[in-house]
């Protein structure tokens, strides 16, 4: 982890990405790229605003410094949120030690509980190797963290040293935003634990660069979780695309459920569970984000996806990325393409407006529920009785063979 004297500002992850990449083709699929999106705002509560203390903490937390100032190498007792390793940390077999000590920390040294502190103090051996949550011990500073409630995003300046951390759950309350963010500190070893949370109104924030109007969903499969940058289904519930941001082990967990074509629940708080069916064969695409280790990737249906289309397919999927510039024009052109592709009959590219209106009409044209960074997705009938469509609609003069 980056020392603050030679780095002076880190962003890193909370929950879910600060920035994620998110994913867009053109034609969907002929090829990607990425794009940088912030997650969410919400609409700020009155309980948000709140400021939210732990004085219980700041106290403890003080005292932790005032020895640490003394030269003390402090070791919490058990995971308590006070930014310290914990004793089941050192990684090595704790057993009985001798007076004045209570456990020796095999060859590397001593343990002895500070009843004050409620915690132990280390006192390492000479010329033996520190257990690795030693070696990079850093003693710790107390800060205050400024929440702006609309862009979800926590910032926190200690001295030179600046972090950030976005996707935060307010509604979740500000003691549980407060152990998360205590949680991810002392996981990447900041060195900084945060007593006091301070809201406040941004109205510079901009909704309309946020992926989603309410909490970020989530997938899983019963062994991992990942955080959904978008997702395109239909009313059965079949999966026509999702795009996910994780440590890689767990999306490659997902990756796995998908091509084996289990169904996978996705949870968005307070919105509830949905059952997502996969397709056939699935495309993918990752892309690595190395600052917070983890991956961003892209699964789309082979139905949704132009030149995969076989000619017994039932039916097809069309998705339209956000980034596209005209997204309803995308989505006819998407259309009339593939019709033109599927049917026998001759499709002229004036019909596109109409025909498109008229497929939706009889239903043999549905939208697919879509949001995040998918905005537009519609699923195709190829069973349907086109050419009488077509037709009824000739009969009409609603289309013309003449230009």
């Amino acid at each position: 982890m980056a020392n603050p004297i030679i780095q002076t500002h880190w962003v890193i992850g909370f929950a879910i990405l600060l920035h994620v990449c998110v994913q867009k083709g053109l034609n969907v699929g002929s090829f990607f790229q990425f794009q940088r999106w912030q997650f969410i705002s919400i609409t700020p509560q009155e309980e948000y605003m709140n400021i939210y203390e732990d004085k219980y903490l700041r106290e403890k937390v003080n005292r932790i410094i005032a020895r640490q100032k003394e030269g003390k190498v402090v070791i919490a007792a058990y995971k308590d949120g006070s930014g310290l390793p914990a004793r089941e940390d050192l990684g090595q077999e704790l057993t009985r030690a001798p007076f004045p000590y209570d456990y020796a920390v095999g060859k590397a040294g001593y343990l002895k509980y500070d009843s004050e502190l409620g915690a132990y103090l280390f006192t390492a051996k000479s010329g033996e190797k520190l257990p690795q949550a030693l070696a990079n011990y850093r003693p710790l500073v107390l800060a205050e963290a400024i929440l702006d409630v609309q862009d979800r995003r926590i910032n926190i300046q200690c001295g030179e040293t600046s972090v950030t951390f976005t996707g935060v759950q307010p509604w979740k309350g500000l003691y549980e935003v407060l152990r998360e963010l205590n949680e991810e500190l002392e996981r990447i070893n900041a060195g900084i634990v945060v007593w006091k949370i301070i809201p406040k109104e941004n109205d510079k924030a901009k909704p309309g660069d946020r992926l989603f109007p309410e909490a970020v969903p989530k997938l899983r499969n019963g062994q991992a979780l990942a955080h959904v940058t978008g997702y395109a289904y239909d009313s059965d519930h079949n999966l026509a695309y999702i795009g996910l941001v994780g440590y890689k082990t767990s999306l490659e967990s997902l990756r796995v459920t998908l091509m084996l074509g289990k169904p996978l629940q996705m949870t968005q708080d307070g919105v509830g569970d949905v059952s997502l069916i996969p397709t056939e064969k699935y495309e993918q695409t990752w892309q690595a984000m190395p600052e917070y280790t983890s991956h961003h990737v892209g699964f789309v249906s082979r139905l949704a996806l132009p030149g995969k289309w076989e000619p017994e397919d039932f039916s097809v999927y069309l998705l339209v990325f956000r980034g596209t510039p005209d997204p309803e024009d995308e989505m006819i052109r998407l259309f009339i393409e593939r019709i033109k592709e599927a049917l026998e009959v001759p499709i002229l590219d004036e019909w596109a407006s109409t025909l498109w209106r008229q497929a939706r009409n009889h239903e043999v044209v549905q939208d697919l529920v879509t949001v995040g960074d998918c905005i537009l997705g519609a699923k195709i009938d190829l069973q349907a009785d086109w050419q009488e469509l077509l037709t009824k609609l000739l009969a009409q003069e609603d289309i013309s063979l003449t230009v």
